[in-house]
């Protein structure tokens, strides 16, 4: 059994009050760098000494009324527990050490967090424990950061098997900090002694979402901490709207041991002086409307959540419950953590203008926890930027304006925040690329961490990256994007060049020479059916026979005796949409696709699950299995006699079946096809035709025929009898020079760019952060009780 404290208690109540002299000195900034600003630990020290009752926190148990797990503190409030948290964490730790933080959704883990602050311990923010059941994530965690000690609650600890645990975990020294009597009016606040730390001491470790063998935990100093939430402060207007008498009010339901909701949702409200109301992901999952009516109650002036959540609520917020809604006090809501689709900026703000939704307020922004939160962000009250682009182009590196159909639409993120800069660069040379070129994502600036713990042989090259001919040193992000004129919809703004997040460096397909986005082909696929849920794409055996996998998860009312027809249809949409054939396309369970704490797809996981057959899937298509290995003997003979029917002959028959005969045949022997997969009105995409097999398929014509063709034709002319028609109509010598098209604009898309995303993505989003099973969490976004 680990170590555990019993509460404790002290005699007197006492806290101490700095001599600043104002509330607004409070977030000072030096133009110069951090020299004039003050870290969090001071500003919550002058607000508790100057504003004691002041709201800082409400936490909604239930998501929208008062109950028993609701929890408030005043900024007094919470400077008491914070203080209390920091003095028996003096007595176990040095400044410096590291203390664990394990947590339910509530107020027990922000006090946790502003007392390792003010006890100078290094917070290490974890994913709240499945009860009685192993915990390899942490086990990580703690042997990594080396934390002697867990903050948790009595409830917390009690659910733990610490039998089913290994030594790592029932090694540490657990404190249950609800049991330190700091509700009462002798808490331990009055034996702390404060600590000041400086900038250059670190606050935290910001674990990363991604492997569990090996997690890297992001060093986060005081002065990586103070730049953000200034960059925050500055970037989403709050001075401006003080100005004009707007309290900075929040709601959220991130979870706050992951950045954003961390560092958005909890501490740039307290940093400004405002209130954060809170809920857990849970309540906004089982009743999204939960969440806006919590923005009209408080009067909220700032919110966000990542792009599925505006998605969610356009779906599952019923007409009936946005009735009285009034969202008119937002000021500023933004939209991160994956990347935002136009699309749904669009839905969400024609289901809820109406209903006092400014479209304006949406601010997209793009951040990543090596840069504490913020790197990138618009100008506020603006509306958000679109940009449209050729989609082929995009493919190569370059940003051109449309030249067909073929199109893409991007949201901009804005530039960098004041004293940040952004750099695009060639990821191979490091050497800086100009406007309009995509490339890898450089940060630099006084948010950027010092690195990751215990990585120094990974921090130079990530964290300290040398560009020729660019002063200092720079963050590589990973991230692939491009820079592109200035934050304009508004032909008034100029500025700097506004960056377009394009995608993950590590998650870009490359197939004959050209680039994929994986979170474009995970889009058409889960366009294709009604019944698929978000998914990964990925490559298998890049270095010898690249092959696409594309991984969706599968709506738990579909059918079984369905799967083969949806497997069918995301191969045939893929086909279509990008020109290429899937290897496999394989169904998983609802609930089962890896993802981070916020939402995004863990495609490497999810390769190294599918290449072990750790994949929990229900289907299986295997496109070379799906084939026979050899044509039959009977199938072989009937092509080559429908073939030796119309080949040699000099012109095009006049009969458009005889043409479908021939293109039948060239289909079952191409694609090694049986003729009972073959007919008339089957698309050529559904049976597989990619990119090079239209190509030689128009090759093949042109030689048998001795027409001259486009080399998409059958993009087209999709199917057989569609492809012969036109031929033997002869409309293909009118248009001998067809219009220079992408594979991608001739086919024909199944649905919309962007659909909404689908449940599964929050069940499994709801599972990692609540820690149900899959089944449970299914049960809790269906209503049930």
């Amino acid at each position: 059994m680990p170590d555990r404290d019993a509460a404790v208690s002290t005699d007197s109540l006492s806290y101490l009050s700095q001599d600043h002299a104002t509330r607004d000195s409070a977030t000072g900034f030096s133009t110069e760098g951090l020299g004039a600003a003050q870290t969090l630990v001071d500003v919550l020290r002058e607000r508790a000494a100057n504003e004691p009752n002041h709201m800082a926190l409400e936490f909604l148990g239930d998501g929208h009324s008062a109950g028993e797990d609701d929890q408030a503190f005043t900024y007094g409030q919470l400077d008491r527990r914070a203080r209390a948290i920091a003095a028996k964490l003096r007595l176990e730790l040095e400044p410096g050490d590291r203390a664990m933080l394990v947590y339910p959704a509530g107020l027990d883990f922000v006090s946790a967090f502003v007392g390792c602050l003010y006890a100078g311990v290094v917070a290490v923010p974890a994913t709240h424990p499945k009860p009685r059941r192993p915990m390899p994530r942490m086990s990580r965690i703690a042997e990594d950061s080396g934390a002697p000690v867990v903050l948790t609650t009595s409830r917390t600890f009690e659910a733990i098997d610490f039998d089913q645990q290994d030594e790592a975990v029932r090694a540490l020294h657990w404190i249950e900090t609800d049991s330190l009597g700091v509700a009462s009016d002798e808490p331990l606040a009055s034996t702390h002694e404060d600590f000041s730390p400086t900038f250059d001491d670190l606050a935290f470790l910001q674990y990363t979402s991604g492997s569990t063998s090996e997690p890297k935990g992001v060093m986060v100093s005081h002065g990586n901490l103070a730049a953000n939430l200034w960059a925050i402060r500055r970037s989403f207007g709050i001075d401006e709207a003080l100005a004009d008498g707007a309290e900075p009010n929040a709601v959220f339901w991130l979870p706050a041991y992951h950045d954003m909701g961390l560092i958005g949702g909890v501490l740039t409200p307290l940093f400004v002086g405002g209130t954060s109301v809170l809920m857990s992901p849970a309540a906004f999952l089982q009743r999204p409307v939960r969440w806006l009516r919590a923005i009209q109650k408080y009067r909220a002036t700032i919110s966000g959540a990542p792009n599925f959540a505006y998605e969610y609520c356009v779906r599952r917020i019923s007409a009936d419950d946005r009735a009285g809604l009034d969202l008119g006090t937002l000021r500023l809501s933004f939209c991160g953590a994956e990347p935002v689709r136009a699309d749904t900026l669009r839905d969400f703000a024609d289901a809820f203008e109406p209903y006092g939704f400014n479209p304006r307020v949406f601010y997209p922004c793009y951040g990543l926890a090596e840069a504490t939160l913020l790197a990138a962000g618009g100008e506020h009250d603006q509306n958000p930027t679109l940009l449209s682009v050729d989609r082929q182009a995009l493919g190569e590196n370059r940003v051109v304006a449309p030249r067909s159909e073929a199109s893409q639409e991007l949201v901009g993120c804005g530039s960098a925040p004041r004293h940040h800069r952004l750099l695009i660069v060639d990821p191979k040379t490091l050497r800086a690329l100009p406007e309009g070129v995509v490339g890898e994502i450089l940060v630099q600036g006084p948010s950027v961490a010092r690195g990751y713990w215990r990585r120094e042989e990974t921090n130079d090259a990530t964290f300290r990256a040398r560009v020729p001919n660019e002063p200092g040193v720079w963050l590589r992000t990973g991230d692939l994007g491009f820079l592109h004129g200035g934050p304009s919809n508004d032909a008034a703004l100029s500025g700097a060049p506004e960056l377009f997040v394009t995608g993950r460096l590590k998650d870009v397909i490359i197939l004959r020479g050209r680039n994929h986005y994986p979170q474009d082909i995970e889009q058409t696929a889960e366009d294709a059916h009604p019944a698929v849920l978000p998914g990964a794409a990925f490559l298998v055996d890049e270095e010898t026979d690249p092959r696409l996998v594309v991984v969706c998860q599968v709506d738990r009312t579909c059918e079984k005796t369905e799967h083969p027809r949806v497997a069918r249809e995301i191969r045939s949409a893929v086909v279509e949409r990008h020109g290429i054939d899937p290897s496999a396309v394989v169904l998983i369970r609802m609930a089962t696709l890896p993802i981070t704490s916020s939402g995004k797809v863990q495609r490497s996981l999810c390769r190294e699950r599918y290449l072990a057959g750790d994949l929990r899937d229900v289907y299986v298509m295997k496109i070379e299995a799906s084939r026979p290995a050899k044509a039959d003997v009977a199938d072989m003979a009937r092509a080559d006699m429908a073939r030796t029917a119309v080949a040699g002959a000099s012109q095009l028959p006049d009969s458009a079946e005889a043409v479908e005969t021939w293109l039948m045949a060239w289909l079952v022997e191409r694609l090694d096809l049986s003729e009972t997969e073959v007919y008339r009105d089957r698309p050529f995409a559904e049976l597989g035709v990619d990119s090079v097999a239209a190509v030689e398929l128009s090759a093949e014509l042109e030689e048998a025929f001795g027409v001259e063709l486009s080399p998409i034709v059958a993009w087209n002319h999709p199917t057989p009898a569609s492809l012969a028609e036109y031929l033997v109509s002869g409309r293909h010598a009118q248009e001998a020079d067809e219009p220079e098209l992408t594979l991608e604009a001739a086919s024909t898309t199944a649905g919309p760019d962007a659909a909404a995303t689908g449940d599964a993505e929050l069940d499994s989003l709801l599972a990692e952060m609540e820690n149900l099973s899959p089944e449970e969490a299914a049960k809790l976004l269906s209503g049930e009780e």
